[in-house]
């Protein structure tokens, strides 16, 4: 039997070739494997509105004789590279020989963003710079650990004077926001590793409503990033461990640069009225008194 890597490969590499009905259960299969394996042969057929014939022929046509052998190596993989148990297994193996060693760690992050520079397409960089400066307002979506890279970038576009603003909600409230985003604005979105419902449901909305979105990922596969206009891949490390965000933090740091080089002497004279903002109303009353607190 094959593994389940090659299987995963194999999905990814014949997704293209495959019938309309069959990519249905790939795109199921690749964002939901956590519920797939729970699944039985009809489960998943009625669940897509497909034939359980037309399971059996996906299965085939990657390599397994049928369902219970493609789920039973879903199964394996979810054991063995998704709780995370062994995320955290995995991730001890591949500390250095001396994980109290900070150059061992550095080294290991520098080897990231190098490979950050080929795994990013210029182009799609450059045009995220220009659909921020040219969008009427940013919406910077990321939840969970992704919400300190969206609280970053937000808070960094906003000292440009542009209408930049943070998004950190899920479930019904999604769609309250989403009801606020325009053609004329921009979306970009942190998120990393396989789709989430509530990741779906943005791509979804923001399809249905034409609007653009920037999309910050390690992942590839198409059910992540068929929906986004442009993709900006962020290396994280090996899969199935806990990742770094050192090259997500690359990118956000590169495109605020970005974005003050295309800007120019509007990004100057926004920083020079911060600036004389806190020198009138701050710093000669509140940090003279000693109960002020600059945060840069």
């Amino acid at each position: 039997m094959i593994t389940q890597s090659d299987s995963y490969n194999k999905i990814l590499e014949i997704y293209d070739e495959l019938p309309k009905q069959q990519k249905k259960i790939a795109d199921y299969i690749i964002s939901r494997y956590d519920e797939v394996v729970f699944f039985s042969i009809s489960k998943l057929a009625s669940t897509l509105q497909v034939s359980e014939a037309t399971v059996v022929r996906f299965a085939q046509n990657i390599g397994h004789k049928g369902f219970p052998e493609l789920k039973e190596d879903l199964v394996k993989y979810y054991k063995e590279y998704l709780t995370p148990g062994e995320r955290m297994k995995r991730s001890i193996k591949e500390l250095p020989d001396d994980p109290l060693s900070f150059a061992a760690h550095v080294e290991r992050e520098i080897q990231l963003l190098n490979e950050s520079v080929t795994a990013l397409d210029n182009t799609s960089f450059v045009e995220t710079i220009d659909r921020i400066v040219e969008s009427d307002r940013i919406f910077i979506f990321g939840n969970g650990g992704n919400e300190c890279l969206a609280n970053h970038l937000t808070f960094r576009l906003s000292r440009f004077k542009l209408q930049a603003y943070q998004q950190s909600v899920s479930g019904k409230n999604l769609f309250e926001r989403m009801l606020q985003i325009k053609k004329s604005d921009l979306i970009i979105v942190f998120h990393f590793y396989k789709p989430t419902v509530d990741f779906r449901r943005l791509m979804d909305v923001s399809k249905d409503r034409d609007i653009p979105v920037v999309l910050i990922t390690d992942s590839l596969i198409p059910p992540m990033i068929r929906e986004a206009n442009l993709i900006l891949m962020a290396p994280r490390g090996s899969k199935g461990t806990f990742h770094s965000q050192v090259v997500p933090m690359a990118i956000n740091n590169a495109i605020i640069n970005g974005v003050s080089s295309k800007l120019g002497e509007e990004a100057v004279n926004a920083h020079q009225e911060l600036e004389e903002m806190r020198r009138k109303f701050y710093y000669n009353n509140d940090f003279i008194s000693g109960s002020g607190v600059d945060n840069n």
